[in-house]
């Protein structure tokens, strides 16, 4: 009898340059689509194409629900949108890419706006864009059939200005040499994520800058011309040994019941819940954040000049569960996944496992491809030299990598009783891997 193993594409993005410097060698950023076996066992490459140039920080895609639209952030071309061929492994259709631009405001640097987070409703006719440089949100039409987005409508959010625990401390070297002004990311607003409730009422938006959490009521109104919000919440204060003034909301997303927000939270290493009235529209936190490292060895750890918030880890990308019951959270620095159990009330508590080794360097984002797959994605390579700054003859205080480090896609077997996490032994490797979407 003959066994046939089913599988579905994985969408790639990997820059190969460190974030967010240009590439020195000439090489382009690339997509790539990946075949994943239903058991995890295998993750093989199906296509790879280059994203358009001037492609600087690919850090997020989405698609529609007939899965035959991919969008993806392009740095300077704003958002590409490609078709895909959903009955050829979902390969990118031969035809070229649409680039459209997301906000129309100048910004006098090499990253431009650097859009940084796009989220499609679930009709496929709005988009809404992080455009975390610029310090402003847009909102957008959508034709999927043609892959045109119309102009935009631009939503610029305000800031309280630099909190007084980070004036008192000066910029790391990276910051200083990649041209951040004094008190980055905390010196401005420098939204990072958006998130749609299930019932497609309310926009809810992370802010690495002010702190906040922001809820916005669909379709967008006049306050989004105005950046006064429908409902607003102060997410927590940083630890007291940390350096900056707040958690950094990075990346928001729903538990699939909606009536929950989850929040990794990148300056003070945790994640975060907040209970969510479909009703109203309000957040209100749920139990205590959760750290995804340990503040001992964050202790024992010093400052590191060469990233640009001068700390020795900053969390980055999360994901829950299918089934609702677990969530997942990276750690660049610690280079680990933290799990935590989702209770009833939403509240989190560690797996008994805490946290595994991310199988590299650097880990962006986590994804789930279903109730028992966990994908990882890693900037640099897990091997010794590599932990020692980037390889043989690399100096540990470089602003950026030389693009010699290979990053991969690891595959992790989930329990769904009790959310642990085990490699599969599926491994993809291409430079600087920053995001995969299970389609």
């Amino acid at each position: 009898m003959k066994i046939i193993i089913m599988s579905h594409a994985v969408y790639v993005t990997s820059h190969c340059f460190s974030a967010p410097i240009p590439d020195d060698q000439g090489r382009s950023p690339i997509l790539s689509v990946l075949s994943l076996s239903e058991d995890g066992s295998t993750l093989e490459l199906v296509q790879s194409v280059n994203l358009p140039e001037g492609t600087l920080m690919p850090t997020a895609m989405t698609m529609d629900a007939s899965k035959t639209k991919l969008l993806t952030i392009a740095g300077k071309n704003g958002v590409v949108i490609y078709n895909v061929d959903s009955n050829d492994q979902g390969k990118i259709a031969g035809d070229e890419p649409i680039c459209n631009a997301v906000t129309p405001e100048p910004f006098p640097t090499p990253y431009g706006v650097m859009p940084i987070h796009v989220t499609l409703d679930a009709t496929g006719e709005n988009v809404y864009i992080c455009n975390f440089l610029a310090n402003s949100m847009s909102a957008l039409t959508c034709d999927l059939a043609s892959r045109r987005l119309s102009e935009p409508k631009v939503c610029p959010v305000p800031s309280k200005g630099i909190p007084e625990k980070v004036q008192k401390i000066g910029p790391s070297k990276a910051g200083q040499a990649l041209g951040f002004p004094p008190g980055f990311p905390e010196d401005a607003a420098h939204p990072h994520s958006t998130a749609i409730d299930p019932s497609g009422k309310w926009l809810v938006m992370s802010d690495l800058g002010t702190n906040l959490m922001t809820v916005w009521s669909l379709p967008v109104g006049d306050k989004w011309a105005t950046g006064r919000a429908h409902f607003a919440l102060e997410a927590h204060t940083a630890h007291d040994s940390n350096r900056h003034g707040g958690c950094g909301p990075r990346l928001c997303v729903f538990h699939p019941h909606g009536k929950a927000v989850f929040v990794v939270n990148e300056l003070d290493h945790t994640v975060s819940a907040y209970g969510f009235d479909p009703i109203t529209g309000e957040l209100n936190h749920v139990g205590a954040s959760q750290m995804c490292i340990s503040q001992e060895w964050m202790d024992s750890v010093p400052p590191c000049g060469h990233i640009y918030n001068a700390q020795c880890n900053y969390n980055c990308g999360v994901a829950i569960t299918p089934d609702g019951k677990h969530l997942y959270a990276t750690s660049r620095g610690h280079d680990t996944v933290a799990g935590f159990t989702i209770a009833d009330d939403y509240s989190l508590s560690p797996t008994s496992q805490r946290y595994v080794p991310a199988g590299g360097r650097t880990p962006w984002s986590v994804a789930c491809a279903s109730d028992t797959l966990v994908l990882v994605t890693n900037q640099y390579a897990d091997d010794a030299e590599a932990r020692k700054g980037g390889g043989e003859g690399a100096d540990p205080e470089r602003v950026y990598g030389q693009g010699q480090d290979p990053g991969s896609v690891v595959v992790f077997k989930r329990d769904p009783a009790t959310g642990e996490i085990i490699p599969t032994g599926a491994k993809w490797e291409a430079p600087h891997v920053m995001a995969a979407l299970p389609a």
